[in-house]
């Protein structure tokens, strides 16, 4: 049980690292700032929904998607650590947010908030990733955790936009992405590591 708490705890904060919430909260607020109170609502429901159904569905999939292709799994945690370093490279050398006349919750929440944004490439392949090495019960409660977190965050990000200041924020959405760089690279030591101990063992 500590051991499965262990896990699932190490998993969350991964999870939440890459879906990166804050980072998101500079975008999210162009296109909310004159928003209704209802409307408001309707955006907050919406990601609170289409997050973790996203995320449970790569979860539960992620390790049949691995055995239909046949790939090994130390040869995905490098090319997933590839990836993950790629999209912290993106987001670190990333402009500013563009400005957008969407304004209907629909029109913009799943497109660009939920995903590419939080649940973009690098939630995705940890998922997949998380899905083939830990027990799927696991997988599905720290993707449950880590929407929660997420939700949270998106939910007060006005108040939190508010007291901190969108400078600040897109300093702490950069730290993220140092964190995830920090993850990618323990990702592509550990499947290359790995790989070399399979070729002595050979």
């Amino acid at each position: 049980m500590a051991s499965a708490i262990i896990d699932i705890l190490n998993m969350t904060g991964q999870l939440i690292a890459i879906l990166n919430p804050v980072g998101a909260i500079p975008t999210l607020s162009i296109y909310i700032v004159n928003m209704e109170p209802e409307q408001l609502s309707k955006v907050y429901r919406l990601v609170g929904i289409s997050v973790p159904s996203l995320m449970i569905i790569f979860a539960v999939a992620g390790r049949y998607i691995l055995q239909a292709f046949g790939v090994n799994i130390d040869a995905f945690r490098i090319a997933g650590g590839v990836l993950l370093m790629g999209v912290a490279m993106e987001t670190l050398s990333a402009g500013g947010p563009r400005v957008t006349t969407a304004r209907e919750p629909e029109e913009f929440v799943l497109v660009p908030i939920v995903t590419p944004l939080l649940v973009g490439p690098g939630t995705i392949t940890e998922l997949i990733l998380f899905s083939a090495i830990y027990p799927i019960y696991e997988v599905i409660i720290a993707s449950l955790l880590s929407s929660a977190f997420t939700y949270a965050v998106i939910r007060f990000s006005q108040p939190l936009l508010k007291r901190l200041g969108s400078s600040t924020l897109k300093v702490l959405g950069r730290f993220m992405s140092l964190i995830i760089a920090a993850l990618a690279i323990g990702m592509i030591l550990t499947g290359v590591t790995n790989y070399i101990e399979s070729l002595h063992m050979a």
